[in-house]
């Protein structure tokens, strides 16, 4: 738990029936983190394996799935069993893709449909927008149709093309034409034109030679606005449950796909991990090359692992001189692939509900092979001072509480919304902290704001702010308090620069440590001190004038 494991670099041969059962038992237990193999290092008569079709065909699945999840947003429930080839990447892959192509295709429909209802929708409500200012000021549609009936023409057009567009419908139609534009962006207008039916299709022929992208036009408008408008109420009432009906096949697409859709993404997850695998490997007529790192005290597990798992076509060398000479690279949890082919990657095991404390340490920097690793001093600190800045044991069982919920949430593997997951993840912390409120709650007395005495009848062991308010105020025990957080902060922070300094000097950096770690903790216990004699003295400055030697 101090130090990251020791890690030794293997070479394994697999004949090439046996590589999936290989990468699904590596990948089960987590033992090895695969590198590239390097071309000067390869064996006589083997190759370096090309995957970058494969991998381009995985990412384009992985794509097309995800397209389809959002489009089905399946529920939780079980995945449908399928008969899959795991057993061969490339039948993984054409199986993937026929599988997807036949949900695409059903899918691919649905919104197709939809996409023209909603531009329906969008032009008759733009066109009964229309209709009901033309009868708020009296003005009949009749006026332009005589007694023929009235279409309408949709289009979209760019900016400069709207003038000539209205102008030759208008030659057309011989003047008989209302036109509006309906809405503008920066490089094109959306127009909408009511004329007569007969000059139907010149309009459309018109306005197509100019560049716009003409809509089916809505026929039969009767000539009268209000009758025009009822009649456009009718057209949106038949969208609207046209959309209906549109909802309810989505929902038995997503009943009748989404068993199936969650197991394509779990093969498609398998698909991108090995592929990913044999892309850093070679080959030969009958085998693959793999090179990877493996923890000192799980190479045997490996070794026996993967006989059993390939059937004894399995050989696992371990590199001579491969060991951890070198600083850490990327950690077994940040991906499949080292950043630096001769770099071992850093694996800290912790005890499990240590896990989102070593996390929070993560974020600073995972700890080398030369360093360290702090979480057995974060594991005291870190509730200690969330407990000293909020203690209070009314607040204290209720954090506690909740992280207890959390982590039931987590051991029953419940998932969340995106935020929410992030407080499950990390149950144990919070459990943690909730603990370090609870126990300072009680020494300082608080119980929700209140003071415990007031509220249970029994005194704190220690309680800050005890005179403070009375008559005459006496705040010796806020002083203490404040010096105690203070000498607190002052040794947390102390003890960060020893640690480092102590890693330094360790690693032989002594030059680093002395301008480095020690030099700032010198200059902090100067401060510090100087702080001191100041805050003791009243805040009188002048008393570091006293002794020239303080500056």
């Amino acid at each position: 738990m101090l130090r990251p494991e020791t890690m030794h670099q293997v070479s394994i041969i697999v004949a090439k029936d046996q590589l999936p059962n290989l990468l699904s038992y590596a990948g089960k237990e987590q033992v090895i983190h695969l590198i590239t193999v390097e071309d000067e290092k390869l064996p006589l008569g083997a190759a370096p394996f090309e995957a970058t079709s494969l991998l381009s065909k995985s990412a384009t699945i992985r794509n097309r799935i995800s397209a389809l999840t959002a489009a089905l947003q399946p529920i939780e429930g079980e995945p449908e069993k399928i008969e899959a080839p795991t057993h061969n990447i490339d039948e993984l892959a054409l199986f993937l893709d026929q599988e997807t192509s036949k949900l695409e295709g059903s899918v691919h429909e649905l919104e197709e449909s939809q996409g023209k209802l909603l531009a329906d929708k969008e032009r008759t409500s733009e066109l009964s927008r229309f209709l009901s200012g033309l009868e708020a000021v009296g003005m009949p549609l009749g006026a332009i149709g005589g007694s023929g009936f009235l279409v309408t023409l949709a289009g979209e057009c760019a900016r400069e093309s709207t003038v000539s567009i209205q102008r030759d419908l208008d030659e057309l139609t011989y003047g008989n034409l209302i036109f509006v534009i309906t809405q503008s962006t920066e490089r094109t207008q959306t127009f909408l034109a009511i004329f007569p039916h007969a000059f139907e299709d010149d309009a459309k022929q018109a306005a197509t030679a100019l560049g716009a992208k003409v809509e089916e036009p809505l026929p039969d408008l009767p000539p009268d606005p209000k009758q025009a408008k009822d009649f456009t109420d009718v057209r949106l009432a038949e969208i609207e449950d046209a959309g209906k009906k549109l909802d309810h096949q989505r929902e038995l697409l997503t009943e009748e796909y989404g068993p199936r859709l969650k197991t394509l993404e779990h093969l498609t997850e398998i698909l991108e991990a090995r592929s990913r695998a044999v892309s850093n490997s070679s080959t030969t007529e009958s085998t693959f090359m793999l090179r990877g790192w493996v923890a000192k005290d799980r190479i045997q597990k490996l070794t026996e692992g993967a006989s059993h798992a390939c059937k004894g076509l399995v050989s696992v060398h371990v590199e001579e001189g491969q060991g951890q000479e070198i600083s850490h690279g990327e950690s077994l949890e940040n991906g499949l692939e080292a950043n630096d082919r001769q770099t071992p990657p850093t694996l800290v095991r912790v005890p499990g509900w240590t896990k989102p404390l070593q996390s929070v340490i993560d974020n600073f920097g995972i700890p080398s092979y030369h360093e360290t690793n702090p979480l057995v001093f974060m594991i005291l600190t870190f509730p200690l001072i969330y407990g000293l800045m909020f203690g209070d044991f009314g607040e204290g069982p209720i954090f506690l509480a909740l992280g207890l919920f959390l982590l039931y949430l987590k051991r029953k593997k419940v998932k969340i919304f995106e935020i929410g997951q992030l407080f499950v993840n990390g149950a144990e912390l919070v459990v943690m902290l909730g603990v370090g409120i609870t126990i300072f709650g009680f020494v300082f007395g608080d119980f929700f704001g209140f003071e415990s005495q007031a509220v249970f009848g029994f005194r704190p062991f220690f309680n800050p702010n005890e005179g403070a308010f009375a008559s005459t105020p006496d705040i010796s025990h806020l002083l203490i308090y404040m010096a105690v957080i203070l000498l607190f902060g002052v040794g947390h922070y102390f003890s960060g620069l020893v640690l480092s300094a102590y890693n330094k000097v360790r690693n032989h950096e002594i030059k680093h440590a002395l301008y480095g770690p020690i030099s700032w903790a010198w200059f902090y216990i100067v401060f510090v001190y100087l702080a001191a004699r100041v805050v003791i003295a009243g805040y009188k400055f002048g008393v570091l004038l006293q002794n020239p030697l303080l500056l």
